[in-house]
């Protein structure tokens, strides 16, 4: 296990983008924003995958260090803070911002810099096998807060799906396709995400999205220890006034008759904290 190559999972939409943001203003540390296609690691055995993670690490390694480049979604240059962070014009909906696929990089690194990759689905369904490879991470967030941006985005998580997350879990993939009902299939997915975390990460890899923000950043000491100097002013987003006030009723209500994983996390009295 190679301690400066780091595995970064997470629930969509749960702050693994402002995870990745967050960690790139630390000297020693560069964080990429999902630089991998699924469907080109999918189809390989467990030990393929490990492989070809390692030859990724290094290649991104020794770019970063010749070019100042480093193959990432990025916005001018840079991983932003919010994938979804633009609004339409024309019709008021959230839409992606994300207009490359790297970054630049103008800092000093020692040999040993903290390199992340973060792939929020495909790494959740990997992590039974990553993990004896790679330091592993995950974000969470409050469940009711991650159903209504969910439903705030054009995105297949907004229709119960998550395709990279299904490529790796045919269980999954039946579960979805079987369920009618769009948020019935949300809550499955929800309850999947958790339940990797629960399985297969011990509590103290899992980044909470409201630890974030409560302290800045420092939270991330878990990830990098230098993350202690952060002190960022953060601003939660799960009271967004963009969330939709009377889906976010029906939501709560769905979600607290559910049984799912992420009560393992949040209380009932944390979802209707956001009522």
């Amino acid at each position: 296990m190679i301690k400066h190559n780091i595995v970064l999972a997470g629930v969509a939409r749960s702050g693994s983008t402002l995870t990745c943001y967050l960690l790139n203003k630390l000297v020693d540390s560069v964080a990429l924003l999902e630089p991998l296609q699924p469907k080109d690691l999918t189809t390989l055995s467990n030990e393929q995958v490990v492989s070809y993670l390692n030859v990724f690490f290094e290649k991104q390694r020794l770019s970063i260090v010749e070019t100042g480049l480093a193959r990432s979604k990025s916005s001018n240059n840079k991983v932003p803070d919010n994938l979804m962070g633009g609004i339409n014009s024309k019709n008021g909906k959230r839409e992606i911002i994300l207009d490359g696929d790297t970054i630049s990089i103008h800092r000093a690194l020692s040999d040993s810099f903290s390199l992340v990759v973060k792939q929020p689905g495909m790494f959740t369904g990997m992590l039974h096998f990553l993990k004896h490879h790679f330091p592993c991470y995950a974000t969470i967030r409050n469940p009711l807060a991650i159903l209504q941006s969910w439903n705030s985005v054009e995105l297949p998580v907004k229709d119960g799906h998550a395709p990279a997350a299904e490529q790796c879990d045919p269980k999954l993939q039946r579960s979805l396709a079987y369920e009618k009902d769009v948020f019935v299939r949300q809550l499955i997915l929800l309850s999947w995400y958790f339940e990797q975390f629960y399985n297969h990460l011990p509590l103290e890899n899992i980044i909470r999205y409201e630890s974030v923000i409560a302290t800045g950043g420092q939270c991330l000491s878990c990830v990098i220890p230098s993350a202690d100097q952060l002190k960022e002013k953060l601003e939660s987003k799960n009271k967004n006034s963009l969330y939709d006030k009377k889906l976010k009723i029906e939501l709560a209500e769905r979600l607290l008759e559910s049984d799912g994983f992420y009560w393992k996390y949040y209380t009932a009295e944390d979802v209707r904290s956001l009522l």
